[in-house]
């Protein structure tokens, strides 16, 4: 089993983490050791453990690093093993999860973040729904039943974007659903053959499909006074969700445009009429300069929609990696 941990500033949760998580090593253990058999583990499996810890620590400018590599250094067990990827700058968290999934070799895999806003108390049930139901449900995913403790003017902007997303895209995604939940090892293959630059991994955890379960949980604060996704990094995350599963944004622009140009010769048509047969003069100049503007304007709006489209080809052709290493990937275990 693997768990994939994404961490950007996150020092102070850290250790409250690992502990929660060697609890549930501890009280899920037993139930996989006998429903795996050996003939069935994966790489890590064959050595004998039953866990794979993978945090991926996303170019954290406090001491998070530090606090991994203590807990790598200090906690030895023959159940798991604790990997640390280090990125050399900060990359964003759909580089992190890509690189987990890259790096996770277990035949489930769970994606959790280190600041506890996730329950990892669910993790147990996750394991139990998808180990009883023969791995017939391949994903298992966390949704949050309300908002309350949210900023409100966030929460506001955030329904709207789910609606709007669910609008131009045939990707349904459920408000308040979280990245946290269990997939698959199918699942995770499965991801990591999308080869897009610009990840938007809640649709992608949609479009990839498979049989699916809920669990619900009501909202918990941040540790943190505030959260590092503030307003604009929403914003742009926002735009890449709805530009990365739809072209309907083109399609409305092709649509206005022609509508304004109908528009515009049904208008001159009228003119020309009028002059011919009443000899009215031109309209004035104020009612000139409102049309250019507002036709000037949709111009750059739709401009700047192809351009956000084309800006994306220019990424993918460029064929960067998602993300680099500061240091090599550590496999080993946490013993000494």
């Amino acid at each position: 089993m693997s768990i994939i941990v994404p961490c950007y500033n996150e020092e102070v949760s850290i250790p409250a983490f690992f502990s929660q998580m060697l609890n549930i090593i501890e009280q899920t253990k037993p139930k996989l050791a006998k429903v795996f058999k050996p003939k069935d583990w994966s790489s890590c499996h064959t050595q004998g453990y039953f866990y794979e810890l993978i945090f991926v620590n996303d170019g954290s400018k406090d001491k998070t690093l530090q606090a991994l590599q203590n807990i790598q250094l200090h906690n030895q067990s023959s159940d798991y093993i604790i990997k640390i990827i280090n990125f050399s700058r900060n990359f964003g968290k759909e580089s992190a999860i890509i690189a987990g999934l890259e790096h996770a070799s277990g035949e489930g895999v769970i994606l959790l973040d280190a600041d506890l806003q996730d329950p990892p108390s669910l993790i147990p049930q996750m394991l139990n729904i998808w180990l009883d139901s023969q791995r017939e449900i391949k994903v298992i995913y966390a949704k949050r039943t309300n908002r309350m403790g949210e900023n409100k003017i966030r929460a506001f902007f955030s329904e709207i974007f789910y609606k709007l997303s669910n609008f131009v895209s045939e990707v349904k995604i459920e408000s308040g659903v979280r990245d946290f939940r269990l997939m698959d090892r199918v699942v995770a293959s499965a991801l990591l053959s999308m080869p897009e630059y610009h990840r938007f991994s809640k649709a992608m955890f949609e479009w990839v499909g498979f049989k699916r379960q809920c669990l619900e949980y009501e909202y918990i604060p941040h540790f943190k006074a505030a959260s590092s996704w503030n307003f604009w990094k929403l914003f742009k995350y926002g735009i890449e969700g709805i530009i990365s599963f739809s072209t309907l944004p083109l399609r409305i622009a092709f649509v206005l445009g022609l509508i304004i140009s109908t528009l515009s010769v049904v208008y001159g048509s009228i003119i020309v009429v009028k002059t011919l047969l009443y000899g009215n003069p031109v309209a004035g100049y104020p009612s000139l300069i409102v049309v250019i503007s507002f036709i000037g304007g949709i111009e750059l709006i739709i401009l700047g929609v192809i351009g956000e489209y084309i800006a994306r080809i220019y990424e993918q052709v460029k064929m960067r990696p998602t993300y680099i290493l500061e240091q090599p990937t550590d496999t080993k275990d946490s013993k000494p």
